[in-house]
């Protein structure tokens, strides 16, 4: 039944984008037919527009069918270089979005399809760091992430910042520890408790 389910739903997918595609194309050729004979083009020249609007229709189909079934192609996830001192090893990386704080992260990139965004920070020992605005990475489970010292990324997460925190919002970004291991996420006063300790002055 799995197996079978599975396989309807990838018929339904293929001719739910085929139908995009040559949908966009009829509707398209058929409009630059129209508006050439509107003009009093010869029949020639209706042929040729059709031709070139039908192209065109085609072209916005296949995006149609990027953006809806291939999004990670059509808005490829914004990417976050970190940059870590010598020696880190924390195993949750905590970044807080705080109005109030000096610290930015600068993305570039422009805000075209299947252009990726891409930010840089440096954190802190402690590994706790203030932003004033996380932008692109507010809400995106799929960022991806660049440690400096090539470590591998393991596990992201975030929400509404613990109260008393001061923050709007927050960020955890797991990576191994030497042993291989990653140590449960902090959460809600784990969490709360977890920056205080970190951001205390024998912390930083």
């Amino acid at each position: 039944m799995g197996g079978d389910g599975m396989g309807g739903l990838a018929v339904a997918i293929i001719l739910a984008m085929v139908l995009m595609i040559v949908g966009a194309w009829a509707i398209a050729l058929l409009l630059g037919r129209w508006v050439a004979r509107q003009r009093g083009a010869s029949p020639a020249a209706v042929k040729k527009a059709g031709l070139f609007a039908s192209l065109i229709g085609v072209a916005l189909g296949l995006s149609a069918v990027a953006a809806t079934f291939f999004e990670s192609s059509w808005s490829p996830p914004p990417k976050l270089e970190i940059s870590v001192p010598p020696g880190y090893a924390q195993s949750w990386t905590i970044l807080l979005e705080d109005p109030r704080a000096p610290a930015e992260i600068v993305w570039r990139g422009a805000d075209f399809p299947f252009a990726q965004r891409r930010g840089r920070i440096a954190v802190p020992p402690a590994g706790v760091l203030r932003v004033k605005a996380l932008g692109e990475a507010a809400g995106r489970g799929d960022l991806e992430i660049r440690w400096s010292d090539g470590a591998p990324h393991n596990g992201t997460g975030g929400g509404p910042a613990p109260a008393g925190s001061g923050a709007r919002s927050y960020i955890l970004l797991g990576r191994p520890l030497p042993d291989g291991s990653l140590p449960e996420a902090p959460s809600g006063d784990s969490l709360a408790a977890e920056i205080r300790l970190r951001e205390t002055p024998d912390q930083r």
